[in-house]
C-alpha cells in the first residue's frame, strides 16, 4: 500500500512515477511523496495519481500533473505575478497601473492575502475549495475593500492557469458569490446628514477661515488654497496640480485636466478628462493676490515664477524648497481652523465636495449638470455625492388624473 501513517498521525503517500512518465515530466525524483492531515485526503491524493498517471500516457500532456502548482502562493505572488501585475497583465483594463495603487495592492497582499494564504501551494488552495471559501468569507465581514481582496486572488489563479501553473481554475466561481458585507454594513450605518455640511454649518466655516485669515493665523497660500479646492469643486489631487498657465484670468477660465498622486507625480485627471471652469468672480482677486504674494516669495529665493509654476507649494522635510505640497497639506490645515473654532462641524475637502453638491441640487442644479461640473464619467457616480432625497412634484398617478378630467 503506498498510504503509511506517521508517528505524529498524519498519513504519507509514497508513490513511483513510471519511468517513462518520469523521462516525460523530466523529474529528478521518481518519487510522489507527500503527507496529509486525514486518511481521506490521503486516498484522494493517491487516487488523483493514478488518475493522471492513465491521462499523461494517453496525452503526453506534462501540464495535467500541475508540478508548477507545488509552488507556494507567497512565492507565485513575489516571483511571477506583482511584475505582470506592475505591467498592467492582469487586469482586464489592460493599463498599468499608477505607483500610489501598486503600493495600496502591495498593501492589501502583505496585510490580509498573504497571511490567509501566502503559506499554501497553488494547488493546495485549487483542491481545498471549501477552506478557501471559509477564510474569504470571514474576510467579507471584517474587511470593507473585500471586493479589491477578491479581485487580486482571482488574479492571482486566473494567471496561474494562464501559465500552465494549475490546470484548471476552481478559485473564480468559489469566490463569485460572496458579497461584501462589511461595506454593506458600513453603507446601511451612514446617516446621509453625516456626509455633508448643512447651509448653516457652511456659513459658520466661511466665517472662521475669513477671520483667521484676517487675523493672520492663515496664510495667503492657506487661503488661496482653501476658496480654489471650495469653487472648483474638484478633488484635492486635481487642485494641487494647477499651474499658473491654467489660470487664464483674461478670458476667466480655469482649464483643469491634470492630478498629483501622493507621491506628488503628475498625472492625468481621474477619468483622463480635460475640463474648462469659468472663473468664480470670487476667486479671481483671491488668486490674482495669491499669485502676487508667490512671485515676491520666490522672488527672495532667486526663484523666477513662469506659467509652469505650480499654485500651491512649500518646504519639505528634506529642506527642498518650492516643492508641490504634500497630498494632506489642505486637511491638516481645515483641521487646524477647527481646533481654533470648536464650534464647527467636522469637515475634510472630499466633505466639502459632498456639500457643494448636495445644496446645489437642493437649490435646484439637476444631475446632469452637477455630474458635469463633478467631472464624472456618468450620473450613476454623482448620486453618490448628492445626499437628499429626489423631490417629486407631481407623481404619474396624478398627472394621468389630471388629465382624465380635462378630457
Amino acid at each position: 500500500m503506498a498510504i503509511n501513517k506517521t508517528s505524529n498521525g498524519t498519513f504519507r503517500v509514497r508513490k513511483k512515477y513510471p519511468k517513462n512518465t518520469a523521462e516525460l515530466l523530466k523529474l529528478k525524483n521518481p518519487y510522489f511523496d507527500k503527507v496529509f492531515k486525514t486518511l481521506k485526503e490521503a486516498k484522494s491524493a493517491e487516487l488523483e495519481f493514478d488518475n493522471r498517471i492513465q491521462e499523461v500516457r494517453q496525452t503526453q500532456h506534462v501540464s495535467i500533473f500541475e508540478l508548477g502548482g507545488d509552488m507556494l502562493l507567497k512565492d507565485f505572488y513575489k516571483k511571477i505575478w506583482l511584475d505582470s501585475y506592475i505591467n498592467g497583465a492582469t487586469s482586464s483594463c489592460k493599463r498599468a497601473p499608477t505607483q500610489p495603487t501598486i503600493q495600496n495592492t502591495k498593501d492589501i497582499f502583505r496585510l490580509h492575502i498573504l497571511p490567509m494564504f501566502g503559506s499554501y501551494t497553488l494547488n493546495y488552495l485549487n483542491n481545498h475549495l471549501d477552506f478557501v471559501y471559509s477564510k474569504m468569507t470571514k474576510k467579507a465581514g471584517e474587511y470593507a475593500n473585500f471586493n479589491a481582496l477578491k479581485s487580486y486572488v482571482n488574479q492571482v489563479f486566473k494567471l496561474a492557469k494562464k501559465l500552465r501553473y494549475i490546470r484548471h481554475n476552481w478559485i473564480f466561481d468559489t469566490l463569485e458569490d460572496i458579497i461584501p458585507l462589511k461595506k454593506m454594513q458600513l453603507e446601511d450605518n451612514k446617516v446621509d446628514e453625516d456626509m455633508y455640511l448643512s447651509e448653516h454649518e457652511l456659513i459658520c466655516w466661511f466665517k472662521a477661515i475669513n477671520e483667521d485669515y484676517r487675523n493672520g493665523d492663515l496664510s495667503e497660500l492657506e487661503y488661496a488654497m482653501f476658496w480654489t479646492t471650495f469653487f472648483l469643486t474638484c478633488r484635492k489631487s486635481e487642485c494641487y496640480a494647477l499651474q499658473w498657465k491654467h489660470i487664464d484670468f483674461e478670458n476667466d477660465c480655469i482649464y483643469l485636466n491634470r492630478a498629483l498622486d501622493k507621491f506628488k507625480t503628475d498625472k492625468k485627471t481621474k477619468g483622463r478628462k480635460k475640463t474648462i471652469i469659468n472663473l468664480p468672480k470670487v476667486l479671481k482677486p483671491i488668486l490674482i493676490s495669491w499669485k502676487n504674494e508667490q512671485f515676491e516669495e520666490l522672488k527672495q529665493l532667486n526663484i523666477q515664477q513662469t506659467s509652469n509654476q505650480y499654485l500651491f507649494t512649500s518646504f519639505d522635510r528634506k529642506g527642498n524648497i518650492n516643492v508641490c505640497v504634500h497630498i494632506d497639506f489642505l486637511n491638516y490645515r481645515i483641521n487646524k481652523i477647527k481646533l481654533r473654532h470648536p464650534e464647527l462641524t467636522h469637515t475634510s475637502p472630499h466633505m466639502l465636495r459632498h456639500t457643494s453638491t448636495t445644496l446645489a441640487s437642493i437649490a435646484g442644479m439637476s444631475i446632469n449638470e452637477l455630474s458635469k461640473a463633478l467631472t464624472h464619467s456618468d450620473t450613476s457616480t454623482t448620486k453618490i455625492y448628492k445626499h437628499n432625497p429626489d423631490v417629486v412634484p407631481q407623481t404619474p398617478s396624478e398627472l394621468i388624473y389630471e388629465n382624465i378630467e380635462q378630457k
